[in-house]
């Protein structure tokens, strides 16, 4: 009896190891089950000008006035071109850099732009802020001088803009904030100030400035630090108060006896 169960019990340990052998066969790597075959990925028609569906953004660059507004010494004007359309990249970007010929005439205004070392890196949803200097050149007179300044991402595209108007004889200095959305991911932003006077001269400085939630950790946990801070010198002015009252009652018994 023994000898037939052990026959029995190896003749059913055998069987998986039997099966498995022809279990990998036949049709199941022949692409039946999808295994060992991909399909191929065909991308999507781009249609051309004049049919198929519309594009799914598109950019709309717009760009400041050459600067310096007259050639200076390096031959070299700039302007700055933002995209205030729905795309995110830089495709049609205009140029913004042409050669000049130098003349013997100076620029009016200078610009000057720094973005202070506690708002190099801050959070979406805060002010960035900036000390803005104009300095006159020329002829000293009061002038009106149109302030624009604006936020762009490393893509150029438009985040935010803000205008104003300063009055200005020889030299002037502020500063200005402007909102971050909070909608602006992480990355690293430029903040441009330009001064349009006397018409179309226009000058424009910027800086550099990092979207970093890290930033905004400390900042969320001031008013709890304040807070605890408040708690702790209530609670000692309680405590020296009680002190002080006791030390006075105990003079007014000696007193008395």
């Amino acid at each position: 009896m023994k000898k037939e169960l052990v026959i029995l019990f190896l003749i059913l340990f055998s069987f998986p190891f039997i099966n498995a052998g022809s279990y990998g066969a036949g049709n199941y790597g022949a692409g039946l089950y999808g295994i060992g075959q991909t399909s191929p990925i065909i991308p999507p028609v781009n249609p051309g000008p004049g049919g198929g569906a519309a594009p799914s953004c598109e950019y709309n660059w717009s760009c400041t006035d050459w600067f310096p507004s007259e050639c200076p010494v390096n031959g070299i004007q700039e302007r700055i071109c933002a995209n205030r359309g729905t795309c995110t990249g830089t495709e049609g970007m205009p140029v913004e850099t042409i050669n000049c010929t130098y003349e013997k005439t100076e620029p009016l205004f200078d610009i000057f732009l720094q973005v202070p070392d506690n708002y190099k890196k801050i959070c979406a949803g805060r002010d960035i802020k900036a000390n803005v200097k104009l300095q006159n050149y020329g002829k000293a007179e009061l002038l009106d001088a149109f302030m624009t300044y604006w936020i762009i991402n490393e893509n150029n595209t438009l985040i935010s803009e803000v205008k104003d108007t300063r009055s200005v004889t020889t030299n002037l200095s502020f500063g200005v904030s402007l909102t971050v959305p909070e909608s602006v991911p992480e990355g690293t932003y430029r903040l441009y100030a330009q001064i349009t006077y006397s018409g179309n001269k226009t000058a424009v400085a910027g800086g550099t400035f990092e979207i970093n939630a890290d930033s905004c950790k400390f900042s969320s946990n001031v008013p709890i630090i304040i807070g605890i801070l408040i708690g702790i010198i209530l609670i000692l002015i309680i405590i020296f108060s009680r002190k002080l009252l006791k030390i006075l009652k105990n003079r007014k018994q000696e007193k008395i006896q």
